[in-house]
């Protein structure tokens, strides 16, 4: 019996050698790769960096930053805070498509110390106090998808106790650079007050300070709440029913009047719910409150000039399929929700245009063109996002985004 013979294995070395020669292809390629790179979310592609000195070079250089967040510039989620407890977590609710990481890279932020004032397309202002000596408050910058911090260089002291508001100025689509602006009030008079507006510059890590008078009515209020759009800083003044901006570029100060809400009796009260940018617009949404579900979302003309209606809703389709938002016995008659934000697509492939709000321990996101709604998330603990967190101030808000911004 002859011995059986033993088949040789044969490769496919042409194969392989045609992808050898595609693969180096790619590499040598830098157009291609940065078409590439630009379409891989944030995660995976800063572990890219660490892969050789070429993709390093690459995916590190400021003109890729600015090209990567045109492709991926969705808000990711929110971070949500509740007041009610005394030293409050915060809680990312991840937007649909979007897998948050499993350890939060931003904890630090839930120190009992630290004050959140303001955020802007992924970067967050906080402060932390001296306990000692309030006039030596710090401030930070924080990216978000990173943790990663830097301090603000020292104000001038004497003029911390007089600090009215902290503001991001900060536009990824156009530039990896941002802007702090600090807004201070030097004196008041019976119907006037002088302010001094600081901008701090992370493209220099320099001061520049606004060498103009400003003067503005006694009752005017600057706050943490501002809006950046388009070199512009918002502040909704509902007491004075106007909208106040600073522009960056030609640093001045000036005032639009807010829409004309129909505001009514008291029971019918139309009252100001969210005021914020989506979609490279400026918004402002109002709801009859305390008593109805109606609400308008206006959005400002591109040049300043007036507010039109964009949408009108009603919320009691949610009302009947969430019944807790319904108040109890021991409330009066009205419904606990908080319009958290409105997002809008940005492209001819995304023409959404969603409206999340929270009602007692659920994120809700309620769509504006067809007026169907889902839940996204519960939220918890419960009793922290219930009815009694859903009054005045109860739930701080602030948008989450994944950018390749630095700090």
């Amino acid at each position: 019996m002859e011995p059986r013979r033993r088949r040789r294995r044969t490769t496919n070395s042409g194969g392989i050698s045609r992808l050898q020669r595609a693969a180096a292809a790619v590499f040598s390629n830098e157009d291609l790769l940065v078409e590439i790179f630009s379409r891989v979310p944030v995660k995976p592609i800063v572990r890219f960096k660490s892969v050789c000195k070429q993709w390093y070079s690459l995916i590190s250089d400021p003109t890729f930053s600015v090209m990567h967040a045109r492709k991926n510039h969705s808000c990711n989620g929110l971070l949500l805070r509740s007041t009610l407890t005394q030293h409050p977590a915060l809680s990312l609710v991840p937007f649909e498509g979007y897998q948050p990481p499993r350890v939060l890279p931003f904890e630090f932020l839930n120190n009992q110390d630290t004050d959140l004032l303001h955020s802007c397309k992924g970067l967050l202002c906080y402060s932390i106090a001296n306990l000692d000596d309030s006039m030596l408050t710090a401030y930070y910058i924080c990216h978000l998808a990173s943790g990663k911090s830097t301090r603000i260089a020292v104000l001038d002291v004497p003029l911390v106790a007089d600090l009215r508001a902290v503001n991001i100025a900060f536009d990824p689509l156009q530039s990896v650079h941002y802007k702090v602006i600090f807004v201070y009030e030097i004196s008041s008079a019976l119907s006037s007050r002088l302010i001094k507006i600081d901008t701090f510059l992370s493209e220099t890590q320099s001061w520049k300070p606004i060498n103009k008078v400003i003067i503005v009515p006694n009752g005017v209020i600057f706050n943490h709440k501002g809006v950046y759009l388009d070199s512009t800083i918002y502040w909704f003044d509902q007491g004075e029913e106007s909208v106040w901006y600073f522009d960056l570029d030609e640093e001045y100060v000036d005032k639009m009047p807010a829409p004309k809400v129909p505001w009514g009796p008291l029971a019918f009260r139309m009252s100001l719910e969210y005021f914020g940018e989506s979609g490279g617009n400026l918004h402002i949404i109002t709801a009859n409150r305390p008593y109805g579900t109606d609400f308008t979302v206006y959005e400002m003309q591109s040049d300043k000039s007036c507010w039109f209606v964009k949408y009108r809703g009603d919320l009691d389709d949610v009302a009947e399929e969430f019944p807790r938002m319904v108040r109890g016995p021991h409330y009066a008659i009205g419904y606990a929700y908080v319009l958290l934000c409105l997002l809008e697509g940005e492209t001819q492939d995304d023409q959404s245009s969603n409206l999340v709000l929270v009602v007692p321990g659920k994120v809700i996101s309620y769509n504006l063109k067809d007026n169907s709604f889902k839940q996204l998330c519960d939220l918890r603990p419960a009793r922290s996002f219930g009815i009694s967190a859903l009054g005045d101030g109860g739930i701080i808000t602030h948008q989450y985004f994944e950018t390749l911004a630095r700090i």
